[in-house]
């Protein structure tokens, strides 16, 4: 396996282990308070846009709904950017994808100042590791030359 694949899949995992982390927490929580894990994060701002709740929040706040229903939707482009990446690292559509879930993390900074919470641990290995996952082919290229030398 080429290092930058085996990176990928390892920031992959990473990335899955810090759902059970905690993601954030109330700006005014005590001390004491564990705050919302990864998971609950990841299923709220999935579920919350479809329902009565999301339809009344798209007629007040229609920057907060999209916050909202962006923040939920980093986590399957995520997935489909990666498995796209890892079928094809050169592929133009992984490539844009990719961009694509960057510019997307300004979603949850949306929802956090809105929401008043505060980012935690969970929040940033899990971002970290979709960097890291993403970009690993980048940073790691597989020689083109391998068994060459180089003539300068």
């Amino acid at each position: 396996m080429k290092i930058g694949r085996l990176i990928a899949v390892i920031a992959f995992l990473v990335f899955a282990a810090s759902f059970r982390l905690t993601g954030v927490r109330e700006a005014g929580a005590s001390p004491s308070d564990k705050g919302i894990p990864g998971y609950l994060c990841a299923y709220t701002t999935l579920v919350a846009p479809w329902g009565a709740d999301g339809m009344r929040m798209l007629r007040q706040g229609p920057v907060e709904y999209f916050a909202v229903l962006f923040s939920g939707w980093i986590n399957p482009l995520f997935i489909i950017t990666f498995i796209a990446l890892l079928i094809n690292r050169n592929s133009g559509l992984g490539g844009v994808l990719r961009i694509v879930v960057i510019i997307m993390f300004a979603a949850c900074w949306i929802v956090f100042f809105n929401e008043h919470l505060h980012p935690r641990a969970g929040y940033f290995l899990w971002t970290a590791a979709m960097v890291v996952a993403l970009f690993a082919g980048k940073l790691f290229p597989a020689s083109r030359n391998a068994g060459q030398t180089s003539h300068h």
